[in-house]
């Protein structure tokens, strides 16, 4: 495929305004939801910008708290038109997991055990959802699948979890000194650790301190990953969409520039294509996990990929050039 650099302009384009639209709307629903499940909403902040949809309020009910957010691509902003699902954590933070330091336990920072369960809380909320004769509600392993319509509601992937207290490097007892992620437990009896509060303030930087190229770029490659699947690069279909941003936001700063559009993608792609063999180093955008450490992403993978896309990308570039 030739890209042109007006193409690549549109590839680099946010969430239309209908889109936007689409997404508060499915949000609306699920506040509403939840405060006919009896839940006290209190409203943080809703933002929309050309780079963010920032939505997220805190939720009570009988001794229970909760904050829930948007996360994934909508909420950091790197969402493309396939990327149809909409992820919202739901973040209880009146029960945590902690992760203490060598010899300390909960016990030394006065913590008590609590009989709270967040795979009874989710299967309760599907229930929940699935008493309205006009939603439907689907228990996958990590989250439950909100389905939206044809018309005015996205997909909702909601996802129930526990506030994650990593205590390791407080050394004097400190409930407040903590790194904050957020622990899911799925179906099949597995947990995941994310951290998507990091995600979303670490992409606001990196976008902010490349004049504002960053999200435009992961959009532009993300779209261009979508051309490669429909085109049968199989590579393309396992490298998943955080995957690619999170090997996107390990690029420094100054290679997001270039006299065009063009040239700054076919100058990006080439460096991931020189530190290949460097990718196992590169981190999360949360900055606190290695990509291949807790995805379920294969490096090897991921290396054809990048070989793959600079080709797809620098054969665009010759063409247009010629």
């Amino acid at each position: 495929m030739k890209y042109t650099n007006e193409q690549l302009l549109k590839y680099s384009k946010p969430l239309s305004e209908t889109e936007k639209k689409q997404c508060e709307s499915s949000i609306r629903v699920f506040e509403k939801i939840i405060q006919d499940y009896g839940f006290t909403v209190t409203k943080i902040k809703y933002e929309s910008t050309d780079d963010e949809l920032d939505y997220g309020f805190h939720i009570s009910k009988e001794g229970l708290t909760f904050t829930v957010l948007l996360q994934g691509s909508f909420g950091n902003g790197t969402c493309v038109r396939q990327d149809s699902d909409i992820d919202i954590a739901m973040i209880c933070e009146s029960t945590f997991r902690g992760k203490y330091p060598i010899g300390k336990s909960g016990a030394n920072y006065g913590f008590t055990t609590s009989s709270f369960s967040i795979t009874k809380f989710k299967n309760e909320l599907l229930n929940f959802i699935n008493s309205y004769y006009e939603y439907n509600a689907i228990n996958h392993n990590k989250c439950i699948d909100f389905v939206g319509n044809d018309s005015s509601r996205k997909d909702i992937d909601i996802v129930p979890s526990l506030r994650f207290r990593d205590y390791s490097k407080d050394y004097y007892c400190d409930e407040t000194n903590y790194v904050k992620g957020v622990l899911i437990k799925c179906n099949d009896g597995s947990e995941i650790i994310n951290y998507p509060e990091q995600s979303h303030d670490n992409s606001i930087t990196k976008n902010n301190n490349t004049n504002y190229y960053y999200k435009k770029i992961v959009r532009i490659l993300k779209n261009i990953k979508h051309d490669m699947e429909d085109e049968g690069y199989l590579d393309a279909k396992k490298v998943s969409s955080y995957g690619l941003e999170c090997i996107i936001y390990n690029v420094p700063n100054f290679y997001f520039s270039g006299n065009s559009m063009s040239d700054m993608v076919l100058k990006i792609t080439e460096y991931l294509l020189n530190n290949c063999d460097n990718i196992c180093s590169f981190k999360e955008s949360n900055e606190c996990l290695k990509i291949f450490d807790n995805q379920n992403n294969n490096a090897d993978i991921y290396k054809s990929f990048i070989k793959k896309i600079y080709a797809y990308v620098r054969e665009s570039y010759d063409k247009k050039t010629n």
